[in-house]
């Protein structure tokens, strides 16, 4: 191969090289709120009336939840049912010993006592994933932001739309709940580490 032509294709390799490495770094180099609007509007536009009147306004970081909040979150509830079953079974032995005896269930009393049992491991699960985790427990579980757009509704007309939109956290801030309704807000995205595969040991069949 003669000399000019080997240089030629070794510029023309090196300019490739600097295009993509370019493309790359301008990837890399987004902001959160770039990566979170583009996830936004490639999950959103597949289902307006009319994507190509789509507009975008505003994206607002309104929260975030950290592994720590999922954890107490976790703790809370395991307690409370803990609570309740503990109460239904102290009322179970005033049944039986009392004048409503006809009222005592052993079956009942069996099903409790299993669930006590169960809740009491789950919760010491819990404190030995709270504490493997360490400084991970600061780390971000999940964002909430508000979202808005204009778009053109079934009959044409532009109108402003307002969504809460939750994320994955980085690097990736993937979609994972877009809604209007405040009650349809998932309120422990994501969990914990170890949660998921902790609790489907006790929970098979889920």
């Amino acid at each position: 191969m003669e000399t000019k032509t080997l240089v030629s294709l070794l510029f023309f390799a090196f300019v490739a090289w600097g295009c993509n490495n370019q493309q790359d770094t301008r990837e890399e180099s987004k902001t959160q709120k770039e990566i979170v609007r583009d996830n936004a509007e490639a999950y959103l536009k597949p289902n307006m009336n009319d994507p190509e009147s789509y507009e975008f306004v505003d994206l607002t970081l309104m929260d975030s939840v950290i592994y720590a909040d999922n954890v107490e979150y976790r703790k809370n509830h395991f307690s409370r049912d803990l609570e309740s079953n503990r109460r239904s079974l102290e009322r179970q032995e005033e049944y039986k010993d009392g004048a409503l005896s006809s009222m005592y269930n052993e079956e009942e009393v069996a099903k409790l006592e299993e669930r006590i049992g169960r809740n009491n491991k789950i919760l010491e699960a819990i404190d030995s994933l709270e504490v493997a985790l360490g400084d991970e427990l600061n780390d971000v579980a999940s964002y909430t932001y508000i979202y808005s757009f204009r778009g053109n509704n079934a009959f044409g007309a532009k109108v402003l739309n307002e969504y809460i939109l939750q994320t994955n956290p980085a690097p990736d801030f993937e979609i994972i709940n877009m809604t209007t309704d405040e009650k349809r807000i998932i309120l422990n995205p994501n969990n914990f580490p170890g949660y998921q595969e902790m609790i489907k040991s006790f929970y098979p069949d889920r």
